[in-house]
């Protein structure tokens, strides 16, 4: 978890530098969109490992 930690941090970083100071809404909005990709992408590993588990119990 703190490699993703470490890798969020980075991105975070490079996208202020990048970013010209006007655009702090935009910064927000990435800040704001994350954890929700985050979330989304756990759930989609998690439901995709059941699926998978699920299928190979079955063609066994």
């Amino acid at each position: 978890m703190a490699e993703v930690d470490a890798l969020i941090k980075l991105v975070f970083m490079s996208f202020n530098v990048s970013e010209a100071k006007g655009n702090q809404l935009a910064t927000i909005s990435v800040y704001l969109n994350t954890p929700i990709i985050a979330v989304l992408l756990a759930v989609g590993f998690l439901l995709g490992s059941i699926l998978f588990a699920g299928i190979l119990l079955i063609a066994k």
